[in-house]
């Protein structure tokens, strides 16, 4: 009898873990970006990561060898705030994308938990921008991001942990960044930072 209940209580969760392999799903977590190539002449200011949030639905397909690929689409904040030294007075150069990651996975099902490591190309399109751009023409802005996320994660029954550091390979903007603050030199202002999330899958 205990044989049997062993042998039933194995096949429940393999048929659990086979059924939780594909599906839709809901996301939601946190970013913590700032922009790079960035240069200051001026030792007051300084450029301090933000911290945004992105939320959206996924597609999670199984593949053979452990592999699994999970589209997703996502609405992103991401952007940098600049301290200019001055008491009270900081500008944040906050823009809001709606964003497609197609993630590549790859990691061992072991049952109740499935570790895996992912690589997560994306491209985005720009949709909004916070209230110190307000001044920026749209087309002074670069709408078209793209770049690139490398991560792990973990399946755990339906929920999905993951966390992954992505790198935007295109520039916020051509604009002299002059405009923004007078202490900022030049740059190319490419957002960069790490994403943790959590998500469900139906």
């Amino acid at each position: 009898m205990k044989k049997i209940a062993i042998a039933l209580s194995l096949l429940l969760i393999t048929i659990v873990s086979a059924n939780a392999q594909n599906g839709f799903g809901v996301k939601g977590g946190l970013n913590f970006n700032s922009m790079s190539d960035i240069k200051v002449d001026d030792l007051k200011t300084s450029i301090n990561g933000k911290t945004g949030f992105h939320a959206g639905v996924l597609y999670r397909m199984k593949l053979p060898l452990g592999f699994a690929l999970q589209p997703e689409l996502l609405y992103t904040q991401k952007g940098s705030s600049i301290d200019t030294g001055i008491q009270d007075v900081d500008i944040e150069m906050k823009m809001h994308y709606l964003q497609l990651p197609v993630n590549l996975q790859w990691g061992v099902d072991l049952m109740l938990f499935r570790p895996f490591l992912m690589i997560s190309p994306y491209i985005g399109y720009a949709i909004a921008k916070g209230s110190d751009l307000k001044n920026v023409e749209w087309n002074n802005l670069n709408k078209f991001q793209y770049g690139i996320g490398l991560g792990a994660g973990l399946d755990i029954w339906k929920f999905q942990v993951t966390g992954r550091y992505c790198w935007d390979l295109g520039k916020v903007s051509d604009f002299d960044w002059g405009s923004v603050s007078s202490a900022i030199k030049n740059g190319n202002g490419k957002n960069r930072g790490f994403e943790l999330s959590i998500a469900f899958i139906f």
